[in-house]
């Protein structure tokens, strides 16, 4: 599950981005800041979660965190629709519940990556930041358990265990930088926790770590990869919190092509940003944010902007 008051996974949208220069930018779609506030809470029942970012950047960073040459820009505008159910049955003390995800995104891309390298027309440069214009991203589902009663230092401390499966089902072509899916299988495990602090002030928190199989077109294998999302929440009036919210990758493993290992592959990334959440009603949650990167390394650079509906049926 991975959503606020829901949960969800995936997010953000770093695509699968094939050809990149020294086999870097080759990190699937990930959750990178789509799931923060009261990350942990959502009670038993059915969920529907509309997600709508829009993300933009004009800078693609190298291994040392420097601009690449070329005026490479990419902006994409991500629908995600989430579909959760919370059962009211036990298992280990935890409530067990099950999670689909279906993202449909719109990528726009221009400039190269780097200096332009002569092409033939209509291709235009060999290093060309082209998109697919498809816009099927790949299918998430995850079982997971949920934890409603637990506390630390005295205080409600709300825990959920989620292992979620990304299925290569995206529509993908390999002639494109980005594309909607990643054209490869990845497994994400992750912990998510909402800790109220007081009644007024929490902090909720999603630790993720993702493994990848090769794409068979690219024969390209991602490294592993951690990355987080955070939030510190206050009530600011009933049923109202602000939030600082962000999130943080660090690649683990280099990628692999061909099955040797590269060097200098390993994405980076930090965001901040601040954040609205409103109950509207017991049943019915609207959110809003937007987030700015730095620090990267290997991967853009830009901002992101999330609207986000839950209604539970």
């Amino acid at each position: 599950m991975r959503n606020g008051f829901v949960a969800l996974l995936l997010a953000a949208l770093t695509l699968g981005i094939a050809g990149a220069p020294a086999s870097a930018f080759n990190q699937p779609p990930l959750n990178l800041g789509l799931t923060d506030i009261l990350d942990a809470p959502p009670g038993p029942g059915t969920y529907f979660t509309e997600y709508i970012q829009a993300y933009s950047s004009d800078k693609f960073k190298d291994k040392d965190g420097n601009d690449i040459p070329g005026d490479p820009e990419v902006a994409t505008v991500l629908s995600m629709n989430q579909l959760v159910h919370v059962y009211p049955h036990k298992i280990l003390g935890g409530h067990l519940g099950a999670d689909v995800l279906l993202p449909v995104v719109a990528i726009g891309s221009s400039g190269t990556l780097g200096p332009p390298i002569a092409g033939t027309p209509p291709a235009g440069p060999l290093n060309a930041v082209t998109s697919n214009p498809a816009v099927l991203g790949d299918l998430i589902v995850g079982p997971f358990l949920q934890w409603f009663d637990t506390k630390l230092l005295g205080r409600p401390f709300l825990q959920r265990f989620e292992l979620d499966f990304v299925l290569p089902s995206g529509q993908y072509d390999k002639k494109y930088v980005l594309n909607p899916g990643s054209n490869l299988w990845t497994i994400e495990p992750h912990y998510a926790f909402t800790w109220f602090l007081t009644p007024q002030l929490s902090t909720s928190w999603r630790l993720m770590y993702d493994y990848s199989t090769e794409n068979d077109d690219t024969k390209v294998k991602p490294g592993q990869v951690f990355h987080l999302n955070y939030s510190l929440e206050y009530e600011c009036f009933k049923n109202f919190r602000g939030a600082v919210t962000g999130y943080y990758l660090q690649q683990t493993t280099e990628d692999e092509t061909n099955g040797v290992k590269g060097s200098g592959t390993k994405e980076q990334v930090f965001a901040v940003g601040p954040a609205a959440f409103w109950a509207a009603s017991p049943n019915f949650f609207l959110g809003l944010k937007t987030q700015w990167e730095s620090s990267a390394e290997n991967r853009p650079e830009g901002n992101r902007t999330t609207f986000r509906l839950t209604y539970k049926f």
